[in-house]
This record gives C-alpha cells, sequence and structure tokens, in this order.
C-alpha cells in the first residue's frame, strides 16, 4: 500500500506526467470509452439474443420432439440406432423448416465426434467437421439436446442475434461508432480549444519569470474566445506587474540612498572635531594623511549610480576607516581581515561591513585595554544549497546590552533612556532587507564585557568586471 502511495504521488507530480495527464484522460474520453460501450452493447445483444433463439427453439417442437423420441426409445417402438441418420432426417423434417428460415442448420451425432447434417427433405450429408469442432465454433449461436442417445446440435449463423435487436441497442451502437470514428477529429479539435492555449500560457508564465517586458503575442482565429480573453488579461497582468516592479526599484533605490546617507553626518561632525583638536597641537603631518583619509572615505560613501561594490573595494574602504579611527584613538584596537580569493570579487551593498565594524570602535572599546576586530568573508552554501557569503565580524570589547541585543535580532532601531534614537545597525538590517529580501539573514550573538559576534549570509553576486569598477 505505501509503494502504491508513493507511485501515485510521483506520478500526479512529474512533470512528464502532468503534461501527459490531458492526452490521456482525452484519449479515453475519445476512444476508450465508446471501445467498451461497443463491448457492453454486444454482449448484452448476445445473453438477450441467446436467451431468445433458445426460448424460441424449444417453443417451436425441438424439446418436445426430442423428448417423444425419448419414450418412443424407451417403449422400444422405435430405435433411433438401428436407422442412423435416415431415420432420424426423417423425424426433423417437421421441425427444419422454422430452422431453414433463419438459415440455421441441424447436426446430429452417435458418438460425438461424426456429424451428419440433417436436410428438409429428409435426406442427410456427413459434416466435413467433427461435432465438438461445430459446437466451439465461436461465429455460431447453437442448443444443444441430450435425452437421447444421439446428440443434436441446432446452429445459427452469428448475425440472427442481430435480427431482434432493440431499436434504443442499435441507437447506442450507431453513437459509439460515430464517436470512435469521430476521435482524431475531437482530439485535434481538443488540443486547438485547450492543450495548444495551455500550452501557450504555461509557457508565457515561465518566460515571465526571466522577461518581464514578455507578452503573448497575437494568436490566431482557431483559438476559443475564452482563452482569448484569457491572453488579453495575462497581457495586462504582466504590464502591470512590470510597472510596479520598476516603481518599486525606484523606491527602493532612493530609500536605500536615503539609509546609506543618514550616516554621514554623523561621521562628518567626528571627523571636523578631530582635525580641530589635531591643529590645535599643530600636527600637519597627521591633519594631511587624515584630510585624505577623509576625501577618500566621503567620495566612497556619497558616490552615485552604483548599488553595488566588489569586497575588495569594501574591505579597501573599511582599512581607510581604520586608518581614520587610528588618528582618531590611537593604540586602543587592532583590525584584522581574512577573505578567500574567489569572495574578494563577490559583489555586495556599499557599507555592509564597514557599518558593523565602525559600530564595533564606536561602542566596544575598553578605556583600559585595546579590542581586536575580526573581518572574515568565506564562500560556503546556504540553506538552500546555493553558493552564499559567509561574513563574519567579531570584536573583544564590551559587547552588547541585552536590550539593545533584543532590538537587533528584532530588526527595530533601538532608542535610549534619553530617547536618541541609534539607527546604524538598523540603517544596515533594512538595507540588507530591502536588498535580498528573505535570502538575506543576519545573526547577533554578544554578551556583557565578553565581545560581540555578527554574522551574516547573503547571496553569492560574482562580478565580472571588478576593474572598471575600481575606476
Amino acid at each position: 500500500m505505501k509503494s502504491l502511495q508513493m507511485f501515485k504521488g510521483w506520478f500526479w507530480s512529474h512533470e512528464f506526467f502532468r503534461r501527459l495527464r490531458p492526452r490521456l484522460m482525452t484519449m479515453m474520453l475519445a476512444l476508450v470509452l465508446p471501445v467498451c460501450l461497443i463491448c457492453v452493447i454486444i454482449s448484452v445483444i448476445s445473453i438477450v439474443q441467446s436467451r431468445e433463439l433458445t426460448y424460441q427453439i424449444g417453443n417451436n417442437g425441438l424439446s418436445s420432439f426430442l423428448k417423444t423420441a425419448a419414450l418412443q426409445s424407451e417403449a422400444d417402438s422405435w430405435d433411433p440406432l438401428t436407422d442412423f441418420p435416415a431415420g432420424i432426417s426423417q423425424k426433423f423434417r417437421q421441425f427444419y423448416t422454422y430452422v431453414e428460415a433463419y438459415e440455421g442448420e441441424i447436426y446430429v451425432s452417435l458418438d460425438g465426434s461424426q456429424a451428419f447434417l440433417l436436410s428438409n427433405d429428409g435426406s442427410y450429408t456427413e459434416s466435413p467437421e467433427e461435432f465438438e469442432a461445430l459446437r466451439k465454433n465461436p461465429y455460431k449461436y447453437e442448443w444443444q439436446g441430450e435425452e437421447l442417445p444421439f446428440r443434436v446440435l441446432v446452429t445459427f449463423p452469428y448475425h440472427f442475434a442481430l435480427v431482434h435487436v432493440p431499436f434504443v441497442l442499435w441507437i447506442g451502437l450507431i453513437i459509439s461508432m460515430a464517436t470512435l470514428m469521430l476521435s482524431p477529429f475531437l482530439y485535434k479539435r481538443l488540443r486547438l480549444d485547450i492543450l495548444h492555449p495551455m500550452g501557450t500560457l504555461r509557457n508565457a508564465i515561465d518566460t515571465l519569470g526571466t522577461d518581464s517586458a514578455y507578452r503573448i503575442p497575437p494568436q490566431s482565429g482557431k483559438i476559443s474566445d475564452d482563452f482569448l480573453l484569457i491572453f488579453d488579461d495575462f497581457n495586462r497582468m504582466a504590464e502591470e506587474i512590470q510597472v510596479s516592479h520598476e516603481k518599486d526599484i525606484k523606491l527602493l533605490e532612493t530609500e536605500m540612498d536615503n539609509l546609506r546617507l543618514q550616516v554621514n553626518p554623523h561621521m562628518l561632525l567626528n571627523s571636523y572635531n578631530t582635525i580641530y583638536a589635531l591643529a590645535e597641537s599643530k600636527n600637519y603631518p597627521v591633519i594631511q594623511d587624515y584630510t585624505l583619509c577623509l576625501v577618500d572615505y566621503f567620495r566612497y560613501v556619497l558616490r552615485r549610480g552604483q548599488q553595488l561594490v566588489t569586497i575588495r573595494q569594501e574591505l579597501e574602504f573599511v582599512d581607510n576607516f581604520i586608518r581614520i579611527q587610528r588618528i582618531r584613538f590611537p593604540g586602543r584596537f587592532s583590525y584584522v581581515y581574512q577573505a578567500e580569493e574567489e569572495c574578494l570579487t563577490a559583489q555586495i551593498p556599499p557599507l555592509l561591513i564597514e557599518n558593523f565594524v565602525e559600530n564595533a570602535i564606536k561602542y566596544a572599546l575598553e578605556p583600559k585595554e585595546a579590542i581586536e576586530i575580526v573581518v572574515s568573508v568565506r564562500k560556503e552554501q546556504n540553506k538552500k544549497g546555493k553558493d552564499a557569503l559567509h561574513i563574519a565580524i567579531t570584536d573583544t570589547g564590551s559587547g552588547i546590552l541585552p536590550e539593545v541585543l533584543e532590538k537587533l535580532k528584532a530588526h527595530e532601531p533601538y532608542i535610549d533612556e534619553s530617547g536618541k534614537k541609534h539607527i546604524g545597525i538598523y540603517n544596515c538590517l533594512r538595507r540588507i532587507e530591502l536588498f535580498y529580501g528573505e535570502e538575506g539573514e543576519v545573526n547577533f550573538s554578544s554578551e556583557k564585557g565578553k565581545g560581540t559576534q555578527v554574522y551574516m549570509v547573503v547571496p553569492f553576486l560574482a562580478s565580472d568586471n571588478e576593474e572598471e569598477e575600481r575606476t
């Protein structure tokens, strides 16, 4: 039973059989059912006419004659064996007239092997076929009497059964034959009306998944009006989807730009304060180096028309950001990263790694000992078996407060006791959600005084023109 259920599930879900099922059902309706109906009709005719034939033969004297002959034989008034088959032929003359009217024949035999064909004039001829062979002839209806020492077989041609076929059965037979003859035309019509339009619609749905500009071309007049209406509705729906998709992309790009630019004012104010402090100490070489780093920083952050950057570009930007922070916090932290070579050309949204590194420096620094920040990028498969980037940013700092960690895991901005809204990490999470949807994954792990670990899994998007992007 379990194997049968497994086969049934496989049959109904397999792509080949899903396409074959309509054709099988069509052939069943157009061919199998009429043939079955014909078989049923013929069987009913055979049963009814066989019973009718037996009844008619009995009522027309054969049964009575055989019983009388049996009684005469028992009374020794007539011995059929001494005058066989001549005497038998004479006795059957009165009955032969009825049999001959339906093109029937009467055979007699003593031992069931040699058979004699009786005639209406009282004569007889030896049959070339044996008696048992005549009985097995599938194209004759038979009636056999065995009350006498000899055997009697009355046969009729096959068409005798059709003489008294009821009119209703003839109508059913004609309809079945007509359906059988018209089945090729019906199947062709079914293909034009249903199967072919359904295939066109199925192909359009598959193509629309990869080409949003695809539309079902105009169809010929052979297609039914219902499917023409469905095709028009499909094209209209596809147009609405394309317009909506383009609008969503524009809104997505606008929101991602806004989320990215919200980080800039904070960095800009801190930079002014740092430059002012360096200027007071007249540390001009450091001011020059710091200013050049800021130029590269804001050039990267404020770039337009590029939604993706490579891992190499992002790590170079993070390295530039670290140089800026080392000027602000000398000796307070160390930074190290490692990335697989094939991951360097993979593409991600800008600031995806930098935001978490910046957050570690901003909140995780310890007052008396240096912390370590580690970035790791590798290529592995995600839960769906597809290539994905696994990015880890860890630090050995002070950790995240439980209430803050709870908000981060819920992808919600944290508002502190003073009412200040912290949106740095939230903006980053929001950008991942907007860009990758359900395929993007971010997990946090932190404990007070034992550092923080951030794990990101995003689809692996390879870049073929890294050199062009770097320029």
